[in-house]
């Protein structure tokens, strides 16, 4: 029992530095925080933050680990039940806006920090992103499969498209320090990247003269033109 309750005490101290070092991190930049003006702010002993981390770029690295495993299961949660590659890329859409909203701290560390850090690549955070990539290009797949998207769509230039168009989204928000309508943005943002690459219905084209006997029953002359009219 007091084992338990010494790994409890523990991890909830490693969930308060990294609460911090998130805030602290998005105020002042990762290279003008100190590890010392996290342990202040979280009222600590700046060694016991060695405890838990190795160095400031540990620490920075493991704060996406948390958010994305909690990204990823709600993804999960949403996109189950929803029928359809395309329904499911709108869904994908919404949900990454809004969770990049509701955790703008974290958002701002990861678009401005994180990326620019080629360690990062080799992070097991970093790995999970590549989850919610691995996810993406499983939508479109089965969109082509299903004949909703088009069969010579490039899986992975729609994906880095849609997460390139996310990321501009997010960081013109975390510059001007307002997100836009979420609402309107996912749905502008859906009709401008995926709308683009699905199947359309195709325009059938008839002859004139079949075309002549859907005539309304009311038309007393035959239509004049000659040659071939599109109707959709």
């Amino acid at each position: 029992m007091k084992k338990r309750k010494t790994l409890q005490a523990g991890n909830k101290k490693r969930q308060l530095i990294l609460k911090v070092a998130n805030e602290v991190f998005a105020e002042k930049g990762f290279q003008e925080t100190t590890i010392s003006q996290v342990a202040q702010k979280a009222s600590i002993a700046e060694g016991s933050i060695y405890d838990y981390f190795k160095s400031k770029e540990d620490l920075l690295f493991s704060i996406p680990e948390e958010r994305m495993e909690k990204f990823l299961s709600g993804l999960r949660a949403h996109l189950k039940g929803i029928k359809g590659a395309p329904s499911k890329l709108r869904k994908l859409i919404w949900y990454q806006l809004d969770f990049y909203e509701k955790n703008q701290d974290y958002t701002r560390i990861l678009l401005l920090d994180l990326r620019q850090n080629p360690r990062f690549n080799r992070s097991r955070a970093y790995r999970m992103i590549r989850q919610y990539s691995k996810i993406i290009l499983e939508i479109i797949e089965e969109g082509k499969k299903e004949k909703e998207i088009r069969k010579e769509v490039d899986p992975y230039l729609l994906r880095d498209l849609l997460l390139g168009a996310l990321e501009h989204f997010s960081i013109r928000g975390i510059v001007m320090g307002k997100f836009p309508n979420l609402a309107v943005a996912s749905d502008d943002l859906y009709e401008l990247v995926i709308s683009g690459v699905e199947n359309k219905k195709q325009m059938i084209t008839l002859p004139l003269e079949e075309l002549r006997k859907f005539r309304h029953p009311g038309m007393a002359q035959p239509i004049p033109h000659k040659g071939r009219i599109s109707a959709g």
